[in-house]
């Protein structure tokens, strides 16, 4: 039913390269993040076991030649339906199980103005090195994204939110479609549990409105239990669930 979402966040969570291999979407991004580094078995027709052992290895190979580790992204929406099994049985493990939610955004509250939030459409210097302090990104994975998220051609909005003056919370808002994604949502550790990425989101949920979004969605890792907590009173609901399977 929501396969289009997987889609979507294709797009909207850009890969530096994209291979179609008998149906499936091999992608790569110099390692940064699974989400742009993995296998998305979303089509294909079912295949017999030696078929589908084959072009497991030939993705394996474009990992590999790629200087990567093979990862599968592993939906309700997988073809083969039968994949995660067979990839348990070569020896994958299961890595970081997501839940992908959606809010309708016909109702929302207004952002709280004791805090200044500044939304910027374009990647900006300020941005980029706000995200990179809290994460504590590498400058290799920071050239990465920064070649990622330039090339886009989708609506973006990048969102800081200042205490006194200093940019504590950041995030991402792109559109397509009628729907708004939402990622690296990030706070400092030192301003949490303050409300403060409550009212980012809710700013950045607002500016999707205005720009005619009227859903948004997001993934979010099941052992984040603080940022599963805000969402779910964000009215943010599950859809469906997914894992990846990691070769070691």
């Amino acid at each position: 039913m929501y396969k289009f979402i997987e889609e979507i966040t294709l797009n909207t969570w850009p890969a530096e390269q994209s291979v179609l291999l008998q149906g499936w979407i091999l992608r790569s991004a110099a390692g940064y993040t699974k989400r742009a580094n993995s296998v998305n078995p979303l089509y294909g027709a079912d295949s017999s076991q030696v078929e589908l052992t084959e072009q497991i290895k030939l993705a394996e190979r474009y990992y590999e030649h790629a200087g990567l580790q093979s990862v599968f992204k592993i939906t309700p929406y997988i073809q083969p339906p039968k994949l995660d099994e067979i990839l348990a049985e070569r020896g994958y493990t299961i890595a970081e199980p997501s839940s992908v939610r959606l809010l309708d955004l016909g109702d929302l509250a207004s952002p709280d103005l004791r805090y200044t939030v500044q939304i910027q459409e374009s990647l900006t210097e300020e941005w980029l090195h706000t995200f990179s302090e809290l994460t504590g990104l590498s400058e290799k994975n920071r050239e990465t994204l920064t070649r990622m998220l330039s090339a886009s051609h989708l609506q973006q909005g990048y969102v800081l939110l200042f205490n006194h003056g200093v940019p504590v919370t950041c995030g991402l808002g792109v559109i397509q479609n009628g729907y708004l994604g939402l990622y690296d949502i990030v706070t400092s550790p030192a301003h949490r549990r303050k409300g403060m990425a409550e009212q980012l989101l809710l700013a950045l949920l607002n500016w999707g409105r205005a720009k005619g979004a009227t859903t948004s969605f997001l993934q979010v890792v099941q052992a984040n239990t603080g940022a599963s907590a805000l969402y779910d009173k964000l009215g943010f609901k599950e859809i469906y669930q997914y894992w990846y399977r990691v070769k070691n």
